[in-house]
Order: C-alpha cells, then sequence, then structure tokens
C-alpha cells in the first residue's frame, strides 16, 4: 500500500553535474550550483498543453516486461523508479528490456522508506543500494531520483548532497495520480486496494485529472498492488493499455521525464547520435520535445 505523500512545505531541488567537461559557454556545475534556486520539487510544469510524461514506481513486477513492450509499441518512453521489488520478487531480468525499449531506469530508493525520517546514514544507503543495482542500466547518465511517498526536505537533501548520491537529479514529483478523490482523481495503488475499481473506471478518474491539470509527469506503479478483496480486478497495465489510446484521441504526447524542460536541464547534455534509422527516430524525438 502507498499512503498519500505528505506535504512538505520546505523543498530543495538535488541536480547532479555532467561528469563531461563543460562546453563552452556553458556554467560549470558545482556543488552550490547544484541546488535549486527556486527551492520547489521538480514537476512537469514546463511541459507544453497536452504533453504527458508517464512514470512507474515500486517495480519491477510481474507484467513490467508486458507494460514495456506495450509502451515500445505506442511510442512511448517512460521512466521507471525501481526499489526493492527488482531483487525480492526476481524480476531484475527485465531491467535491460526497460533499456533496449527506449525507457529510463531510476532510483526510488532500496526498501520504500520516509527518507525525513531516515538518519543520515540511512537515507545515502537507501539510495547507494539502489544505485547498485541500475548502474548498469542507467543510460547516458540520466540519474533520476524519487522519494518515497514525495517525502524529501533540506535533511534529506544535505545527507544526499554530501555523499556519491549527490550525482543524482531529483526529487522528481508528479503533477497527476498522487490521490484517490471520488469523481475528481486517481492513484492507481489506492484504485485497487482502497476503492475496489475496475482498470477501466480508474482510469476514467486518471483521464479527468489528466483533463483538469493539462498537462505533466504522470505517477503509476507498475508494482502489482491488489488484495483479496479486489473483486474487480483492476490493474494499471490493463489501465495504461485502456487510456493510452483514448489519451492520443484526445490530442495528448508523451515525452519522457528527462526530457522534461525544467528536468532536462539539470542533466548532462545527450550525445549526439549517431548516423543510422535509430538515431534518426532518437534525434527527431528530441528535437520535437526541445520545440515543444
Amino acid at each position: 500500500m502507498r499512503p498519500l505523500r505528505a506535504a512538505f512545505m520546505s523543498m530543495v531541488l538535488l541536480a547532479g553535474c555532467p561528469s563531461t567537461e563543460p562546453a563552452k559557454n556553458e556554467k560549470t556545475c558545482s556543488g552550490a550550483e547544484a541546488l535549486s534556486p527556486a527551492a520547489q520539487p521538480l514537476r512537469g510544469t514546463s511541459l507544453a498543453a497536452k504533453q504527458l510524461a508517464l512514470s512507474f514506481d515500486d517495480g519491477p513486477d510481474a507484467r513490467t516486461s508486458e507494460l514495456s513492450t506495450y509502451l515500445k509499441g505506442q511510442g512511448i518512453r517512460a521512466t521507471f523508479f525501481v526499489n526493492h521489488n527488482a531483487q525480492q520478487n526476481g524480476h531484475l531480468g527485465v531491467l535491460p528490456q526497460l533499456v533496449a525499449d527506449g525507457h529510463v531506469v531510476a532510483n526510488h530508493t532500496q526498501n520504500h522508506l520516509d527518507l525525513t525520517k531516515q538518519t543520515n546514514t540511512k537515507i545515502v544507503d537507501e539510495l547507494t543500494d539502489v544505485d547498485t543495482l541500475i548502474a548498469p542500466y542507467v543510460v547516458n547518465n540520466r540519474l533520476l531520483f524519487r522519494a518515497p511517498f514525495g517525502a524529501y526536505d533540506t535533511k534529506v537533501y544535505n545527507a544526499l548532497q554530501a555523499s556519491a548520491m549527490s550525482k543524482y537529479v531529483g526529487h522528481v514529483d508528479w503533477d497527476i495520480g498522487g490521490a484517490y478523490v471520488a469523481g475528481v482523481s486517481a492513484a492507481d495503488w489506492s484504485c485497487w486496494q482502497e476503492h475496489d475499481e475496475t482498470s477501466q473506471g480508474c482510469g476514467d478518474l486518471y483521464r479527468t485529472e489528466i483533463a483538469a491539470v493539462g498537462k505533466g509527469i504522470v505517477l503509476m506503479h507498475d508494482a502489482l498492488y491488489t488484495n483479496a478483496g479486489n473483486v474487480n480486478g483492476g490493474n494499471t497495465v490493463d489501465m495504461v493499455k485502456y487510456i493510452v489510446p483514448l489519451l492520443k484521441a484526445d490530442g495528448y504526447t508523451f515525452v519522457g521525464v528527462d526530457q522534461v524542460p525544467d528536468i532536462a536541464a539539470l542533466l548532462p547534455a545527450l550525445p549526439a547520435p549517431d548516423a543510422g534509422p535509430e538515431a534518426g527516430a532518437d534525434a527527431g524525438a528530441d528535437a520535437g520535445t526541445e520545440a515543444g
């Protein structure tokens, strides 16, 4: 179960520095410059109207491979924030597929704890354990971090900034999918565990919130949250398959979380694409995002 995130009034951004030499005219990144002067979480407010960035937490799990294949077929590049399920549930083997399908593998800590209530050592260890796990699957230094429950404050920032985990950009928050409110919005885990929604019913709530917000980072979970009382059998993977064609028909487009302009600005520049059909497709996607 994933309870609703607490509201944190004092928020600080943790931005990573490129590991390569900065290009001419670029500001050199240092520890002091890694802090965001805006002191607010990373969300999707800089996206163009009707742009969405899909993100999935707490996996991988039994249907992550199916979800990855489906999203690739739809031309959607998602971000998967990984935690302990990859090891405990035996689904570590799907990580190479996520990369091959064009998705981003990101850090959601090892044990899904409220980091604001942990010691400095524990905070760092929570990221370090997953960092070791996903390191082979992080492409082009797209080092993204999401705090469990959205619980991120100055204490967490200070602990990470003083460690090797300062290389991460985060906390990556969300705009859509954080709370179940009947007739207004949904959180997928709550749909299955607390409200016995169908995949279509929960998907319609997501669509209602998306229409109201208009753009942003969408929070979902590829972990199979359910319980014995879920008679309707709602599931996030089935919900995604239901809403994606409808969202496309409504004129929504999809980008990666690392392509959200405010987040992309904190990440190292992508290398120039090699010649070839796949590189051309990647370059076109990046160009389209920048134009948006």
